[in-house]
């Protein structure tokens, strides 16, 4: 009997699968694909993050030892180097509103007695401190109108107050030249609605503590709208405030519109400046003592030019001798 041993059988060898060659390659592109659009990604990043963060230049030294020109002295700030502010168009001079259209109306009768009165008003105050103290220095009674937005008004203010000067409102208004004429910021408009008007108005009048009336900045096209005016004179009768018309148009209804509302008014008589030259303004110092012992009272307007100021100095004597200088609230009276 045979006794060979069996043989065990070899385990068999698992059989890989067969991958066929279209499948891996359609792998192999989908993975470059994704790794060029990361690559496109990253760089894209790193180009944008150095157009708008580019590295600040550093020196040598620097780099060795940044705690030595973090000592260095800096430039100095932009605050330091700022130019003053602008000054914005004072006024402008429509040629037929200089001159008047109509005869005044009669004057107080005691504007008779004596000497004839003068207001002098100087316009656009609050942007040159330095020609404001020189009409300050004249020692005379000025009516200055403050705009209500200038950037130097609050110092200006103090020292008009301290000096125990009068203050008006310059009230920035809608000129018929709008919009390539700007009254400034503050300024009322044609546009606003009459609860706007009103408040924008509010608003000036509370950045000035302390004024006693209101005149007109530009505001040909606004003055001549009594809508408008009476929106003002509405808001002037219940502060107790008065108004003088600047006349910048022979259209202006401010007279009857504070006749209606019972506000104290005066208006212009002489601009003194619209020619800012030494002779114009000498002649118009003329005109105004003219004006007042033909009619026993005048109002006139200037701006802070120097050659104003020059020449107000020039004829001062013969001012005095020929007429009072009063406030602009003693030239204004409620019409009937």
């Amino acid at each position: 009997m045979s006794t060979r041993k069996k043989k065990k059988p070899a385990p068999r060898r698992r059989r890989r699968k067969k991958t066929s060659w279209p499948s891996s390659r359609t792998t192999l592109l989908k993975i470059g694909m994704a790794l060029s659009l990361l690559i496109g990604i990253v760089c894209g990043a790193g180009a944008l993050l150095w157009h708008y963060f580019p590295p600040g230049p550093a020196t040598t030294a620097e780099v060795a030892a940044p705690a030595a020109s973090e000592n260095r002295p800096r430039p100095p700030t932009a605050a330091k180097t700022q130019r003053p502010p602008a000054k914005p168009v004072y006024e402008i001079f429509p040629p037929k509103a200089i001159a008047r259209r109509t005869p005044p109306p009669k004057p107080d009768p005691t504007a008779l007695k004596g000497l004839p009165r003068v207001a002098v008003i100087i316009d656009d105050i609050g942007y040159d401190r330095q020609l404001v103290n020189q009409f300050l220095a004249l020692d005379i009674p000025l009516t200055f109108a403050v705009l209500p937005q200038s950037p130097f008004r609050q110092s200006i203010l103090k020292a008009i107050r301290n000096r125990g000067h009068e203050i008006m409102l310059h009230q920035p208004m809608e000129p018929e030249e709008y919009p390539e004429v700007n009254p400034g910021p503050g300024a009322l408009l044609a546009s606003m609605s009459p609860d706007d008007l009103i408040a924008q108005l509010n608003r000036n009048l509370d950045a000035l503590p302390g004024v006693k009336g209101v005149n007109n900045h530009m505001g040909s096209r606004l003055t001549a709208e009594s809508a408008r005016m009476y929106q003002v004179f509405s808001v002037l009768k219940e502060r107790r405030l008065f108004f003088v018309d600047s006349r910048s148009t022979v259209d202006t209804v401010c007279r009857p519109s504070a006749r209606l509302f019972q506000v104290p008014f005066a208006e212009r008589d002489v601009f003194l400046d619209h020619l800012q030259e030494a002779g114009f303004v000498r002649q118009q110092f003329k005109e105004l003592m003219r004006e007042a012992d033909k009619h026993g009272q005048a109002v006139a307007i200037g701006h802070p030019y120097p050659v104003t100021v020059e020449i107000l100095q020039e004829v001062l004597p013969t001012l005095k001798k020929r007429v009072t200088l009063v406030s602009a609230s003693e030239l204004v009276r409620i019409e009937s």
